[in-house]
């Protein structure tokens, strides 16, 4: 029944994946502002996968299947969300982040996964959308181009998300707090220094990494 679980979740995530695009050629959005979409909807599979799966090399398979198929249709240039200003490998990388998460602390430390998936999703997502949209003070890293606006709600929603999966698994408020604070810190940092799509990798490693060290 697990295997089955997992193609469950498979589906359901390419069900996402179809009324996102649905929805955003329905209203006429932005490939950009699809592709972000998807990018935090996407981040919330770890609920699925904690809820229905036991053992983590169940866990990665959707996360392998995603990985080769948002592989063929970037290079094939297919959905809204490969139809923006530059080839971009960060539909790839998502889906090995997550993997290498769930191998790493899927059985022992689930908090830490939540945490890296989380921040990516909504941190990520969101200042990307916030940058796109309302983004008036810039900054470069070489070819780079980032917003302080964006980088700000990098920070804000890397600690909302970091301070409720804290509370969710019962830690004390006060550290809830303060270490979801600091970690947003770490999070908007390794954001606005990644080279392009990397922070895909190195943002849910790293705060899965501290999580599990640290708390």
């Amino acid at each position: 029944m697990e295997w089955v679980a997992a193609v469950g979740t498979i589906i359901i995530i390419g069900l996402t994946l179809f009324l996102l695009e649905a929805i955003g050629r329905r209203v006429e959005a932005e490939p950009e502002t699809v592709r972000k979409w998807i990018h935090i909807a996407v981040g919330h599979w770890v609920f699925l996968a904690l809820a229905w799966l036991e053992h983590w090399y169940v866990a990665i398979v959707p996360l392998l299947f995603f990985t080769v198929v948002n592989l063929l249709t970037l290079k094939r240039g297919t959905g809204q969300m490969n139809q923006v200003e530059r080839i971009s490998y960060g539909t790839v990388y998502y889906p090995i982040s997550l993997l290498i998460l769930v191998g790493l602390f899927f059985e022992r430390e689930p908090m830490a996964l939540v945490a890296g998936s989380m921040v990516l999703a909504w941190g990520d997502g969101m200042a990307a959308l916030v940058g796109r949209r309302y983004g008036k003070t810039f900054y470069t890293r070489g070819a780079i181009k980032r917003s302080f606006e964006g980088s700000i709600a990098m920070f804000l929603f890397s600690f909302l998300v970091l301070t409720s999966t804290f509370l969710i698994y019962a830690l004390p408020a006060w550290i809830a707090i303060s270490y979801g604070f600091l970690l947003a810190n770490i999070a908007a940092l390794i954001e606005a220094v990644s080279y392009r799509d990397l922070d895909n990798i190195f943002i849910p490693l790293s705060i899965g990494a501290l999580v599990a060290f640290a708390l």
